[in-house]
């Protein structure tokens, strides 16, 4: 009553989400906060992307850096939406206006699989 079970997963409706929140650490409800979201939105996870696929992503910036590339700067920012990270790299930029860790961003680019995941200039859009 309240609660049914999709798969062999947890339950879901309102009985299931306060077992869950009772028996899960913070990291891992925050994470399937941020990965519900992005389903809800409309947009990928990073479990369900390939490599070199374009993407849709949306989640929350961890860590932003300017990594020194000879001559040129790179700005890059992690985003983790739940269920992976990807590294941001937007190639000749040394800061952009609105892209600090705690962000919530949507971006769209094609994702890169070289040891780790990356998007080089993704466009993007800022949320909150």
């Amino acid at each position: 009553m309240g609660s049914e079970v999709v798969g062999s997963r947890r339950p879901v409706g309102m009985w299931g989400r306060a077992v869950r929140r009772l028996t899960s650490s913070n990291d891992e409800f925050e994470n399937a906060e941020l990965a519900d979201m992005a389903r809800v939105s409309g947009c990928q996870t990073l479990a369900d992307c390939g490599a070199r696929t374009l993407v849709t992503l949306q989640g929350r910036i961890a860590m932003v850096k300017l990594s020194p590339r000879g001559q040129r700067s790179w700005l890059e920012a992690d985003l983790q939406d739940g269920t992976g990270q990807v590294t941001l790299v937007w190639m000749g930029r040394r800061s952009i206006p609105g892209i600090d860790a705690g962000r919530m961003i949507r971006v769209s680019g094609r994702l890169v699989k070289q040891g780790r995941q990356v998007i080089y200039n993704p466009n993007y859009e800022l949320l909150s």
